[in-house]
Formats: C-alpha cells, structure tokens, sequence
C-alpha cells in the first residue's frame, strides 16, 4: 500500500513539474518531422528484351529515414513487391532495396518465389536502378500481346522533402 502511494506522490511531482515546462506547438513538431522528410520517387518499367518498355508507373512518395516506401506490381502469372527504405548516412543516403517475387509458371503447377536484398549508398538526389528480378529476362505472361522477353526495372530517386510552393 505504501508503495502504492509513493508512486501516486512521484506522478503528481512529475506532472506539476511538467506543467512549467514550455509547451511545445504541434505546428512546431510537424515542422519539424518535415523537416526531415525524404522524398521517395520511384518509376517501374517493364522493358521487353532489355530495350522498349512496354509499360510504365510512377509514384511519389513521402516518408522519413527507417520506414519503407511499398510498391506491387501485377500481371498475369507475375507478381513484384518491392520496399525502399531510406537511411541517414553520413554523405547521403543508404537505400535498402527489397524486392519479393512471385511467378506461376505458365501451366499454374508451380510458383517460384524469389527475393533480393541490396544495401545501396546514394547521394541525395542520385538515381538509381533496381532489377527485383535480376539482371536476365523472363518470359511472362504479362497480359500483352508480345511474345518476347520481359524485365522490370525500378528507377528510385530520394530528395529531401519539398511542400508544394502556393
């Protein structure tokens, strides 16, 4: 019982304590959580034996260093997951790329599950390309009428956060 009152009488000179504290603005810790915001911009292609993309999605994403930015991607007997998540480093960015792959093979009696993992030092601003299935092709049915070779390439950028000017 005792030890229960004890700890009443620390919480209530805790919170008379806290109470002369400044108070902290909610416009401030939003400024400056912006401040730290990274700007996340990644352009999927699907490319066709490594030359024409036959497809193309962008997406634009703000986030903050330690938590990913998510795409999917699907298409007939492909889908593609992947995660950026972007890290301070001491001259830029450290992007952790992952990429989750799932292919049915054309008689659906199989899938494959492949994964990759890249840790890639950028400087912030510079580009750079992910291949969540590796560097050769693969023929996929990916609802086109093409009969060729398929690839994806994930184009990702990291900036600093910028608010829209107006």
């Amino acid at each position: 019982m005792r030890r229960y009152r004890t700890a009443i009488v620390a919480c209530l000179l805790l919170a008379m304590g806290a109470s002369r504290l400044p108070a902290v603005e909610l416009d401030d810790i939003l400024r400056a959580l912006l401040d730290q915001a990274l700007t996340v911009r990644i352009t999927a292609r699907v490319v066709e034996d490594g030359q024409v993309t036959v497809q193309s999605y962008d997406l634009t994403r703000v986030t903050i260093a330690g938590r990913a930015v998510r795409l999917r991607l699907e298409g007939g007997n492909l889908i593609v997951i992947a995660e950026f998540t972007p890290y301070e480093a001491d001259d830029g960015i450290l992007l952790v790329a992952e990429g989750q792959i799932l292919l049915r093979t054309p008689d659906e009696e199989e899938v494959k599950y492949m994964t990759a993992l890249r840790s890639i030092p950028l400087a912030i601003g510079e580009r750079v390309v992910f291949y969540p299935l590796g560097r050769t092709t693969f023929d996929v049915d990916a609802d086109t009428d093409h009969g060729h070779r398929l690839n994806i390439e994930l184009e990702v950028e990291v900036t600093p956060y910028q608010p829209a000017q107006g």
